[in-house]
């Protein structure tokens, strides 16, 4: 953005070091944040509908889900050799706005996983379709934003 373009800030004192901080809490948490919800409430789905939960199903769920991250990462990183690219603030807090809907795909996946799989095995495929599509999800929901906010590309 250019300084020209920049929007002009409101506050002063106190009252823009409480904005400032705000923005930045929020901006580097956004889809950490919305991550944390959606694969808390994917386990809570799980739990509440099986009689299954145990030691091992936690674990399962875990891993399910640190293998479908890992996956996505090296996927989007070119299997780690290329730098990735940030967002500008103002597309990620947009993007942030819009999680709703990245939270409630990823939450409609856990649900129907847990009815359609059985056993010990819908805990690991859970977690790994719930990372997959939140994680798809706010690529989406990014790059709408992005067109919204009309920065470049």
């Amino acid at each position: 953005m250019t300084q020209e373009k920049r929007p002009q800030k409101r506050g002063s004192g106190f009252l823009r070091l409480f904005e400032r901080g705000v923005d930045t809490a929020t901006r580097n948490n956004v889809t950490a944040y919305g991550y944390s919800v959606s694969i808390t409430a994917a386990f809570a789905l799980l739990q509440t509908s099986r009689t299954d939960t145990g030691v091992l199903e936690i674990f399962v769920f875990a891993l399910g889900a640190v293998i479908a991250f890992a996956l996505i990462a090296a996927a989007a990183s070119g299997f780690f050799q290329e730098e990735l690219e940030d967002q500008p603030s103002n597309v990620k807090a947009l993007a942030g706005a819009l999680s709703f809907f990245s939270v409630g795909l990823a939450l409609g996946v856990a649900y129907v996983v847990g009815i359609l799989i059985q056993g010990t095995l819908a805990w690991p495929v859970s977690a790994f379709l719930t990372t997959v599509v939140y994680v798809g999800a706010v690529g989406v929901e990014l790059a709408v934003a992005h067109r919204i906010c009309g920065s470049g590309e």
